[in-house]
């Protein structure tokens, strides 16, 4: 397993902390011998969301608040794939169609349906086109307005790094 998104996944909400670990290991399971997952993202401060928000060329849609990151409640992944066999898992991928352990389906696909089966939505749909594929909310998490709503209600009584008491 990968050390960095263990630590990742500490940084979630912490109702969806073992549930995540419990996911990201299975979805691992599913994974060749020369494949991993690590999350590249789980929880942004809100002004780490601003600076993406900001970046060009553009990173995301979403300004502080209005992404399920800033809750604990989404994360991203890429694949790491060890190119030369020494464990090392060097090159990282965002390629949806790569097999890489050769077992006649992609990788992406694979992790995604693990997720998907465990209770998270990948990506967005907009006009009938999935798009940020390596995206995945929580299923049933209030909208973002809700979530931001709370979270400003919350504020006085919150510490930098502490999360709204719920995301449902």
């Amino acid at each position: 397993m990968d050390k960095i998104s263990l630590q990742r996944i500490e940084l979630m909400h912490p109702t969806l902390r073992v549930k995540l670990r419990e996911d990201y290991t299975a979805a691992n399971n599913v994974l060749g011998k020369g494949v991993r997952l690590r999350f590249s993202y789980t929880l942004r401060t809100f002004a780490e969301q601003d600076a993406l928000f900001l970046k060009r060329p553009k990173v995301t849609n979403a300004k502080a608040g209005q992404s399920y990151h800033n809750y604990g409640a989404a994360f991203d992944i890429v694949l790491l794939y060890d190119k030369n066999g020494d464990g090392i898992f060097e090159e990282a991928s965002w390629d949806t169609r790569r097999d890489g352990d050769r077992d006649g389906v992609s990788d992406w696909l694979e992790v995604t349906r693990v997720f998907e089966q465990r209770g998270w939505v990948n990506g967005f749909i907009t006009n009938g086109k999935k798009w940020d594929l390596p995206h995945f909310t929580i299923k049933g998490a209030a909208h973002w307005r809700v979530l931001l709503n709370r979270y400003n209600a919350e504020k006085n009584s919150l510490i930098e790094g502490k999360y709204i008491k719920c995301i449902y």
